[in-house]
């Protein structure tokens, strides 16, 4: 009578494998774990490093802006400032000259850099001046420097910048004006020249 003989239904190499092998296979395992494991870490401390180099590089950036200044966008800070004399005047690129606002554009360089005859504030006027360096008249159709005003000229052609409401006091002798410049005010030392500029000959007759 024939032994029965049993076949197992299915075997597991890996599991069923001789105690040598599945040693070697364990620590095969375990070095490719480690691998990865170091490659991760690696890949990390890379990471690590670039983020912080780039941050030494910010932070360098900064101290040295400090130390030597970082350079200034010129259009932050404003061109307006005053004369000596008190008048609307235009800032310099070394935020320390202020010249006459009439200065700019009058065919004088008055800044060191020449920035006060540049294409930046005269190729386009009166739109290319800073704004608060330009008056308007009341004509709509002309315009003056600020510091023109009040100077006894009729610097608009409608004397919008020497009216009474602007420029109370006339400093020579108030009359109706012969000269299309000028705005009902005349000089002291107009008076009595044997010249008409007042339209009542008030200037020779009872100017004082």
């Amino acid at each position: 009578m024939a032994s029965n003989r049993v076949y197992p239904a299915y075997q597991d190499y890996d599991t069923f494998s001789d105690s040598t092998d599945w040693d070697s296979r364990r620590s095969v395992a375990f070095q490719n774990e480690k691998d990865c494991n170091c490659c991760f870490q690696r890949r990390c401390f890379c990471i690590t490093g670039i983020v912080l180099l780039t941050l030494g590089a910010i932070s360098a950036f900064i101290s040295l802006g400090v130390i030597y200044g970082i350079p200034e966008n010129k259009d932050l800070y404003t061109r307006e400032c005053k004369t000596s004399s008190g008048k609307s005047g235009f800032l310099c690129d070394d935020r320390a000259t202020c010249i006459g606002a009439s200065a700019l554009c009058d065919g004088k360089v008055d800044c060191g850099n020449g920035e006060d005859e540049s294409r930046r504030y005269c190729g386009n006027l009166p739109n290319s001046l800073p704004e608060g360096l330009v008056y308007k008249c009341a004509n709509s159709r002309s315009w003056t420097y600020m510091d023109k005003l009040c100077d006894n000229r009729n610097d608009c052609g409608d004397c919008s910048d020497e009216s009474a409401t602007r420029c109370p006091l006339c400093p020579g002798w108030r009359c109706n004006t012969v000269h299309f410049a000028d705005c009902d005010c005349i000089s002291k030392s107009r008076c009595h020249d044997n010249i008409q500029d007042c339209t009542d000959w008030s200037d020779e007759i009872s100017c004082e």
